[in-house]
């Protein structure tokens, strides 16, 4: 099924990623992201998962629309490709990186403090260890072009809203507790992967003539599919214990 998930607004990203979760189990398909229903990427899911080509990107800036918070006609492009919108300089975009590393691995000590079920404590754990670990190999990259990673200023409408997407959701989760935190944690991160899938798949049709860079890209691709798979399959296993049946038995 094609359609636009509107992820940049909060709040309907974790119910409509819990709904698709219970309503039918993943399937496999090449790319290693287990199904395009529930897809938090933009436009043409059908074709990134069965690995066709994509069309070229135009060039531009990345910048804000005419909309506020709508993209350029590059950042345009790019979601209807089913991408994400990212910086045309390679600083720029190893901070965005960067900083994708360091919300997942506070994600994932969030989920080891208030998770329930076990497997979301040692989905957080796996989280902290991975993205930990992929922002050592950034940063040694980034040594190798004498580049300092550093907090990515938001400088048009279109990643101002995104930031304050990020922040609310974050909040949301600080709030919540036992199986509701459960549910709502998976959500998130089946949404977050897709956000760091579309950033790096971006990435390697960018900077494809950068051996570097694209290697990297290369290699991080991978561990990422898999964690959006392990929270989907995750969030496919929580059931929603208090809609089971109304209070007092009814």
């Amino acid at each position: 099924m094609k359609r636009w998930m509107r992820w940049m607004v909060t709040g309907s990203l974790t119910l409509a990623s819990t709904a698709l979760a219970q309503q039918a189990p993943p399937s496999e398909t090449q790319n290693g992201t287990d199904d395009s229903e529930s897809m938090i990427r933009m436009g043409r899911p059908d074709a990134i998962d069965q690995g066709q080509a994509l069309e070229p990107v135009v060039e531009g800036t990345g910048g804000s629309g005419p909309q506020g918070a709508a993209p350029d006609a590059r950042g345009a492009t790019l979601m209807q490709q089913g991408l994400m919108p990212i910086p045309t300089e390679e600083q720029a975009f190893l901070n965005a990186l960067h900083q994708a590393n360091q919300h997942e691995v506070k994600m994932g000590k969030l989920a080891q403090q208030q998770g329930t079920s076990q497997g979301v404590k040692d989905y957080g754990a796996r989280l902290v260890k991975d993205h930990q670990a992929a922002d050592q190999r950034l940063r040694a990259y980034a040594k190798t072009k004498n580049l300092t990673l550093s907090e990515p200023q938001p400088d048009t409408d279109f990643a101002k809203t995104l930031e304050r997407a990020e922040q609310a959701s974050t909040a949301m989760l600080q709030s919540l507790q036992g199986p509701a935190f459960d549910r709502a944690f998976l959500a998130t991160m089946v949404g977050d992967h897709d956000l760091d899938i579309a950033k790096v798949m971006a990435g390697q049709q960018q900077f494809a003539s950068n051996t570097g860079l694209k290697t990297l890209l290369d290699d991080m691709l991978p561990t990422l599919r898999e964690h959006r798979q392990q929270a989907y399959r995750l969030l496919g296993q929580e059931a929603p214990r208090q809609a089971r049946k109304a209070p007092g038995g009814r």
